[in-house]
């Protein structure tokens, strides 16, 4: 059963306590189902279907958390973010993503009037630097950037300066926090890996790969999809990520 997500469950998700795994909550559970009943109905609809359904994701994530964004729960037991357009000190660092946004991302970069400029950015990006589509302190790829740079939301930028650009801040004052804002983590999560267990179970190799050299390893391969869903590799070896997701290589163990 799917679970149904409104304004009033989301104030209750956000207010109820974490029960076992830090890793589990209302708000995550929500977002995981929504998201695996969309890439679920399109996977037997063949390989451009699925990765469409990627984009619808991420369309309905985003709608997720404008909902709980709107919650009185939210507004008044979170602090507040310090990101904000011209920020920019998160995306210093390395960005995962499922291997199935990174071939959804290229297809829409390839459909952008502003394509063989984007795409000059990420072939000349050096490894280890700030991410490719970062201009001028903002996201030149906002509307289609990964689900994990959408749940980010840090209340001290100091602590992103240090920790992801590795700049020195002032000695005087309280050290940098780590805190962030814990809902929009769970959202966007919680879509993520909704939307790559059907891959998982269908036997289609979706793992989590290293977003810009993964991107960079596909953009120049319009048939990357197709490929992709023949079972052929399509991303190098060094691009997955095998301590930020789980291995998608076996298939799941039975539980009879």
């Amino acid at each position: 059963m799917i679970s149904q997500f409104t304004p009033d469950s989301a104030l209750n998700a956000i207010a109820a306590p974490r029960v076992g795994s830090p890793r589990t909550s209302p708000v995550r559970d929500a977002a995981f189902n929504a998201a695996l009943a969309v890439v679920a109905a399109a996977l037997p609809k063949g390989a451009q279907a699925a990765i469409t359904a990627v984009g619808e994701v991420h369309t309905l994530a985003d709608a997720l958390w404008a909902e709980v964004r709107a919650t009185p729960a939210f507004a008044l037991g979170t602090g507040r973010a310090a990101c904000g357009k011209g920020c920019g000190w998160c995306c210093h660092q390395r960005v995962g993503a499922t291997a199935a946004e990174v071939l959804y991302v290229a297809d829409e970069l390839r459909k952008r009037p502003d394509a063989e400029a984007l795409t000059a950015r990420l072939d000349a990006w050096p490894t280890g630097r700030a991410c490719a589509f970062l201009v001028e302190g903002a996201c030149a790829i906002y509307e289609i950037r990964p689900l994990k740079c959408r749940g980010l939301y840090q209340m001290d930028a100091r602590w992103c300066m240090t920790t992801y650009a590795k700049l020195d801040i002032p000695l005087f004052g309280p050290p940098p926090s780590h805190e962030y804002q814990i809902p929009p983590k769970d959202v966007f999560d919680g879509a993520v890996f909704g939307m790559a267990l059907p891959f998982y179970r269908a036997g289609r190799d979706c793992p989590g790969v290293d977003f810009i050299p993964a991107l960079k390893a596909v953009i120049h391969r319009p048939d990357a999809v197709q490929t992709w869903w023949r079972g052929e590799k399509v991303f190098p070896a060094e691009t997955r990520l095998h301590d930020w997701f789980p291995p998608m290589n076996q298939p799941p163990q039975s539980t009879k």
